[in-house]
């Protein structure tokens, strides 16, 4: 190596300075771990202590044109009740009555305050209409509404103003359930006499991320670790809060169908690298690009963000993250900075589909959704001029950001980081004789050979020479496993084009992914389950169990709903002919920074409820189409803000650690949120335009 880059790599601190340094970081860790130890305990208690939330359950058979009463099983503590109906309830005609028939049928709900003594009514709430559905109708659904008790200032004098007079009283409170209907009827009915407090649970909800993110930002523990810490933290609060879920709640919490896929892919991928295809594909690549390392760099990230649309985002970096990593060591490229890149425009590509991105999948499944005539056609009409654009000037914004980092010398540095990585797993192997042991056994010699050869600056890489080596070093291993592997792999292609069609109604992702991980076990006929386990990611699908119970937490303490009430008052703020404009932008906006600190499925589960709440709006009068654009754009490009931000970015840090690279939070979002920034802007210039000027409003099939 030349001495100019021989003085890049030099360290500008001694090697004393650093040791020093070091010291105080783990001084610092191990002083915060001690905190978090310490405020673990005091949640502890209260997991101990405190039992299961329980409201009163009850089904409630009503007959037509008369009150039922349902006296309060528990006494309030405090000024609210919560009373939440589930059965033929139309959600969206409760929250928005302006967009009822006057022949749906109702129910009138108040909350009324016996007086024995006098034997009359003391104090009546104010009524709430719940709607309907027709009584043909087999749907269902649920509403839930706050009760502030004896609110009436005119009447506070004749009340019973503390908790304590109120147990100690002749008056109780009731719930009466008038049906307008004329035909009986029955619903679910849960009164909660002790609700959680809206106002601490949004506090304590944004407190908790923000714990989240000083663990994982600082390095202070290891990322799976801090999400299972807050995870555990976030019960506690609920549970200081009188709101506990009982263990099948939480468990309910877990996407199940995200970790089967993720499982299901992962056991594939470990199959497909006995192989040898990675490999082989780098060289391909690396021939393409004729010894250019921009265009080798151009070619891998369009092609990643174009398979990604259909063989969604998450295989995607399983597939291209092991051809990365060793096509960056053959040419001294930093391999941290080009895995970044790659997850970046995975989640850029895979917005394109309804199956390239979990938030797609959560909105085009939506019945009504669907009842809008948007299907896999219009969804990739509309998608892919936004999408186009985003990548390419995308790449122009990633080409600004790492055109020095790419060529950094201290990729000698990364690659020694990594053989010790490498080195500590195969401590921790020992002598077994197994793939993983054998592929970390190659990978060490592999390193150790490059970091020999001083001249490894890729500007004086000599093409054909490195072609060579590569074709000589680089070859299909195994032919039959891969054919295997490729029949495998084509089902689960056919089946994800094929799970749009009616006919296919039930081959969801996860399903499709497991179903082809179990055809090619039994191609392969391994005889040794276990093997095929190792190649397994388990601390990534750990850090996403725990990361679904901490985000549906946070939902239960009130944070999304927090965000969703501010967005429609805004919007409700402003002019009628702007009210489009800023819908498309807020939606758009808030749903992109807010999945870039929290996972992006919980959050569109609930943007969507908002998206569909504003469409029914007759005040507003918005069109629909143009929501969910807005949607899914700020959902798929949002994640790539943080590393947490999208399941493309952990996973590809999770693999990149199993080749002993490190993708920490700050250097992900160093790259990661200019590119976020940049692409959104893209995307709200595309729907303005499209949506605002153009009016290109309904899709097809409206009807």
């Amino acid at each position: 190596m030349s001495s100019r880059h021989t003085l890049k790599i030099a360290s500008p601190l001694t090697e004393p300075t650093c040791r020093k340094l070091r010291c105080m970081k783990i001084t610092l860790c191990i002083k915060v771990e001690k905190c978090i130890v310490q405020l673990l305990d005091v949640f502890e208690v209260f997991l101990i202590k405190t039992t299961p939330h329980k409201p009163q359950d009850m089904v409630v058979p009503l007959q037509s044109q008369r009150a039922h009463l349902s006296g309060l099983r528990d006494k309030p503590n405090g000024d609210e009740i919560t009373i939440t109906l589930s059965g033929p309830v139309d959600e969206d005609s409760t929250y928005n009555p302006k967009i009822a028939t006057e022949t749906q049928p109702r129910i009138i709900v108040t909350v009324e305050r016996f007086d024995q003594a006098a034997n009359k009514t003391a104090w009546k709430s104010k009524e709430w209409k719940v709607i309907l559905f027709d009584p043909d109708s087999s749907k269902v659904g649920k509403v839930k509404k706050y009760f502030t008790l004896e609110t009436n200032t005119k009447q506070l004098d004749s009340f019973i103003r503390t908790a304590q007079m109120r147990i100690d009283s002749d008056t109780d409170l009731q719930v009466s359930l008038l049906n307008l209907h004329n035909e009986p009827m029955a619903v679910y009915l849960s009164i909660n006499s002790n609700p959680m407090n809206a106002n601490l649970g949004v506090v304590c909800g944004i407190l908790l991320l923000i714990f989240l993110y000083v663990l994982i930002i600082w390095d202070i523990t290891d990322r799976t670790l801090a999400a299972l810490l807050v995870a555990t933290a976030a019960i506690g609060v609920l549970s200081m809060l009188d709101a506990k879920p009982a263990l099948d709640t939480i468990v309910s919490w877990i996407d199940m169908e995200t970790l089967m896929l993720l499982f299901a892919m992962m056991i594939m991928v470990s199959i497909l690298t006995e192989t040898g295809v990675f490999e082989f594909m780098s060289v391909y690549a690396y021939q393409m690009s004729k010894g250019n390392v921009w265009r080798l760099l151009f070619f891998l990230c369009m092609f990643t963000g174009f398979l990604s649309a259909f063989l969604d985002n998450v295989t995607m970096v399983l597939l291209m993250v092991p051809v990365t990593i060793r096509l960056c060591e053959s040419l001294a490229l930093s391999t941290t900075v080009v895995l970044i890149s790659i997850a970046i425009f995975a989640n850029i590509g895979g917005s394109l589909t309804p199956v390239g991105d979990p938030p797609n999948v959560v909105v085009a499944t939506d019945p009504y959704v669907q009842q809008h005539g948007i299907d896999f056609g219009t969804f990739i009409i509309h998608m892919f001029p936004g999408v186009f654009l985003s990548m390419i000037f995308g790449f122009i914004i990633l080409y600004l950001l790492i055109r020095k980092k790419l060529f950094a010398s201290n990729t000698a540095a990364d690659m020694r980081a990594s053989l010790d990585k490498l080195q500590s797993q195969a401590n921790r192997l020992g002598n077994e004789n197994t793939h993983k042991s054998q592929n970390v056994a190659r990978r060490i010699e592999g390193l150790q050979e490059r970091l020999k050869n001083p001249d490894n600056n890729p500007e004086n890489v000599d093409f054909q020479k490195t072609l060579s080596e590569m074709k000589a070093n680089c070859k299909i291993k195994n032919k039959p496993l891969l054919i295997k592997c490729c029949i495998a792999f084509t089902f689960a292609i056919l089946m994800f084009f094929l799970q749009s069609l009616p006919a296919f109604g039930g081959a969801t992702l996860c399903w499709v992914a497991m179903l082809a991980a179990i055809l090619l076990l039994i191609l392969t006929n391994k005889p040794d389950i276990d093997v095929v386990l190792e190649g397994v990611e388990w601390g990534t699908l750990i850090f996403f169990a725990a990361l679904f119970v901490l985000m549906e937490s946070v939902v239960e303490l009130g944070v999304i709903d927090f965000v969703g009430e501010l967005t429609i008052g805004v919007i409700m703020g402003v002019g009628e002919s702007h009210q489009l404009m800023v819908s498309i932008l807020l939606i758009l906006w808030v749903s992109a920074l807010t999945s870039a600190f929290v996972d992006n499925i919980p959050l569109t589960t609930m943007m969507l409820k908002l998206v569909i709440k504003l469409a029914n709006n007759r005040d507003l009068g918005l069109s629909f189409p143009p929501l969910i654009w807005s949607l899914l754009f700020g959902a798929c490009f949002g994640g790539n803000g943080t590393l947490i931000g999208a399941s493309a970015n952990v996973v590809t840090a999770g693999i990149a650690h199993q080749y002993g690279y490190h993708i920490n939070f700050k250097g992900f979002f160093i790259i990661g949120f200019p590119i976020m920034l940049a692409t959104m802007l893209v995307a709200s210039i595309y729907l303005l335009i499209a949506h605002c000027l153009c009016t290109w409003h309904d899709p097809p099939s409206s009807n």
